[in-house]
């Protein structure tokens, strides 16, 4: 008998590797696109996560490991893609 390995959940990843696979994800490029007012065909992943590290003031996605203000701002993106996808309604 063989064990699959399972994968870990999204949210238990470290926050550099899931702000990496957000990048990759064309949803979080379309809401990207739309929090600057660009065409969502401009943002690839290359942009997004230019655009991420903007948000987050980071020089590298790695940063979020060690940034604790980052990490905040990191969250409340997660936070507003997850109310824009539908996740979650809108926080009061």
């Amino acid at each position: 008998m063989t064990r699959t390995a399972r994968r870990p959940a999204f949210t238990d990843l470290p926050a550099g590797t899931q702000a990496a696979l957000l990048c990759k994800d064309a949803r979080f490029q379309r809401f990207a696109s739309e929090q600057c007012g660009y065409s969502a065909s401009f943002f690839t992943e290359d942009f997004t996560a230019a655009w991420l590290r903007d948000q987050c003031n980071i020089l590298s996605r790695a940063d979020l490991h060690s940034d604790a203000q980052a990490l905040a701002r990191f969250s409340i993106l997660i936070t507003e893609f997850d109310v824009w996808t539908g996740k979650i309604a809108a926080p009061r």
